[in-house]
């Protein structure tokens, strides 16, 4: 028997020859599964588009902003005040709220102490009930900063109901931002309803 080549070439020279069609890089199945996956990305997605509010407004890991944010942290203590004010929202929803006590001053740590400071985390998750998974922070407003005291406003949000504000100060204390209570606080309450 002749050589495949040899048949392949006398083939071409009569005429009887024809080139099969090139193989796909993939196959059917391939195809498919690949239609299936991009689909479902695509659907997660969405998922998470709705799910975080449409769009028309996205989270930056560390700290979140809005589009209509009127404050955008450009120093380090810009950058440190405005992680204690995202910190000081969403360690509720997390009931992890007794974790926050070493971000306070020493000054208010002597007006409240951590048992009682504990306690009114508790009393704020009771007061809260269903809304309490629902606890945001949305942004920093109105941030004034001098030397080692600054003010500014936390703007909240309970999702799918509205925001509200409240007003926060700080201070630096051994280098690091503290959160200090607010003027005309006492005891463990720290901040100002707007």
């Amino acid at each position: 028997m002749e050589p495949r080549s040899e048949r392949r070439r006398r083939a071409r020279l009569t005429g009887g020859y024809q080139p099969s069609a090139p193989r796909p890089i993939f196959g059917r199945r391939e195809l498919i599964g690949a239609a299936i996956l991009g689909g479902g990305l695509v659907a997660i997605a969405a998922a998470l588009i709705l799910l975080s509010g449409g769009g028309t407004e996205q989270a930056t890991p560390g700290i979140s902003a809005s589009v209509s944010a009127a404050f955008s942290p450009a120093s380090a203590d810009e950058l440190a005040i405005a992680a204690l004010a995202q910190k000081s929202i969403e360690v509720l929803p997390r009931r992890q709220w007794p974790s926050l006590y070493d971000d306070f001053t020493p000054e208010f740590q002597q007006r409240c102490t951590r048992e009682q400071f504990a306690q009114v985390g508790v009393q704020a998750e009771e007061e809260q009930g269903e809304a309490l998974p629902l606890l945001g922070y949305r942004r920093l407003e109105n941030v004034s900063i001098q030397e080692t005291t600054a003010t500014a406003v936390i703007v909240g949000e309970i999702r799918g109901q509205g925001e509200y504000s409240i007003q926060a100060a700080f201070q630096k204390v051994g280098g690091a931002w503290k959160i200090a209570p607010a003027p005309a606080t006492s005891g463990c309450s720290a901040f100002n309803r707007i």
